[in-house]
This record gives C-alpha cells, structure tokens and sequence, in this order.
C-alpha cells in the first residue's frame, strides 16, 4: 500500500481511497477516534470514595473528512455514488454479526480494522467545479488494532512408527495408536491475537493444545473430506464444522472458553493430538499480530 491509502473491503467489494489521484481524497488527517470506557465503579456505602469495579473499552469511530473529485459534474456524481454504494456496505449490515475490513498504511506502518461503515453526509455545493465534500465515519468493534496480513502454520499429525496390536490385549483390539505433532509459532505485536485455528479430517477426538497455556478437546469424529474451524475472535467467536452444523457443544468440560484463547505477544508451541490411522489430519493455525495504536 502507500503512504496515505485506506482500502474498505468486504465480500467482493473493494475500494481505496486516501491519495490525490484517487477519485475519493482525504482533506485532512484522518480522526482514529478514541476508545471510551465502561466501568462497574460503585460509591462505597456510608464511606467516601469510589470501589473499582471491572473497566470495559468500547470501539472506535473513525472519521472521515473526504473530497469527491471528477473532470465534470456528471463524472464527480458518478464517483460519488460508487463511494456511497460501497460505504453502504448493504451485505454486512444486513448480516447480523458480520464486519468489513479497513485497511490502511500511515506513517510506514499498514493496520487493518474491523467495523461497520455508518455516517455518510455530502455537500455538494462545489460540485461545478468537479467537487463534492463527503464526512464519512466506521465503528470498529474493538479499539485493537491488526497486522494488515495474517500470518500462519501448518502442523499434520502421523502415527509412530510401529503398529499392530496395543498392550496389553483387551476387547474390543485396536491397530491405531493415538498421535501427536507439535509447531512453534512466534506472535508479534503488543497485545494477546486471537487465532483463528482449523482442523482437517481424518481424525477421532482431536485436541488443540497450546503447551502451558490451553487446551480444547473436541469428542467428535472428522471424516477425510470434513473439517471444522474454531474462530476465537471477539466478533466471530464460532465452531463450525465445513459441511454445516455448529460442533461449539462437542467440547470437553475441561476445554478452555473461547473468550480466554488469546495467544500472548511470545514463542508458543501448539500441538494437535487425537486418533488417525492414516496420518493425513491436519491443524492450521492463523492469527494477526495485534496492537493497541
């Protein structure tokens, strides 16, 4: 990207806006807003002061002061209605829970943001002379701020060498042994990223262990063609199965909650562990460094 550019995308909606050539220009820097805070303080019965409570951070509103621009009257309406179809963002607003990207490079650095496009005002007053002034604001659904690309590895499972029967013998006999694989993956960023993590078949009671940290252990059996994805992120927060149906209850009691899968800024090494004869399963782990400016 360059210096200056902001990119909103969602579905196959994708529109770039910020620098003087591009037919929608930023007037002047851009408000990244400001988280605001909810708080569960109380006054302290029959006492002076304040008890803490618990501190929430709500998201960002960011807003922005925009300049329409075109060779004529006719061409600068045209740019604008293509802006104003893409901020309405008619896909995602109708989807309860779903969110565009806004991506953008400033002062060398690229973040990306999730949130929903909301006000849309023009001044067309100038609109003679190839201008149309636009303030255009996107709430974010957290004051995080994400790496522009996400990063990720692969760890399959294969059985150890060996095989045949287990000791010692009992009904019913098994020749599948349970196996595990492990990769070591460097988190970067400021603030704990939520990972994104998908598990591909075929494979029986699969277990996603980050080592020393959490662990989930799914009691559910992966065909070869199957595989089920566990979205840890805040405004996804999700396990789906790819061939339809919600696997969320199949966790153990012991399982950690979604809510508290955050990998912190460091080396931690994940393991995928479970039961497959044929040494095809597969874990993918994806995440974004994440920081809070």
């Amino acid at each position: 990207m360059r210096d200056g550019e902001f990119t909103l995308s969602y579905g196959s909606t994708v529109y770039t806006f910020g620098p003087a050539d591009l037919p929608a220009i930023i007037a002047s820097a851009p408000d990244l807003g400001s988280a605001g805070v909810r708080t569960d303080d109380v006054d302290r019965p029959r006492a002076d002061g304040v008890a803490f409570g618990q501190d929430y951070r709500t998201g960002l509103t960011l807003t922005f002061d925009l300049l329409v621009v075109g060779a004529d009257e006719a061409e600068t309406w045209e740019n604008l209605a293509t802006l104003a179809t893409a901020w309405r963002a008619d896909s995602v607003r109708s989807d309860p829970g779903e969110v565009a990207e806004l991506t953008y490079r400033l002062a060398g650095r690229e973040r990306t943001v999730y949130g929903r496009p909301r006000r849309f005002a023009h001044n067309d007053e100038l609109v003679h002379e190839g201008v149309i002034s636009v303030l255009a604001d996107l709430s974010t659904v957290d004051d995080q701020y994400y790496a522009s690309t996400a990063q990720s590895r692969t760890v399959s499972i294969a059985p150890p060498a060996g095989g045949g029967l287990l000791a010692p013998l009992s009904a019913p006999l098994t020749t599948t042994a349970t196996s595990d694989r492990s990769v070591v993956i460097a988190v970067g960023g400021a603030l704990p990223a939520w990972p994104v993590i998908t598990i591909e078949g075929p494979i029986t009671n699969p277990v996603v262990d980050v080592v020393g940290l959490w662990r989930m252990e799914l009691t559910a059996t992966l065909a070869v063609d199957e595989a089920v994805t566990i979205d840890t992120r805040p405004w996804r927060r999700s396990v789906l199965r790819n061939v339809g149906g919600s696997l969320a209850g199949k966790f153990t009691r012991a399982s950690a909650r979604l809510s508290s899968a955050a990998l912190p800024p460091g080396s931690h090494e994940i393991a995928l562990r479970g039961t497959d004869g044929t040494g095809t399963a597969a874990l993918t782990v994806e995440w974004r460094d994440t920081y809070s400016v």
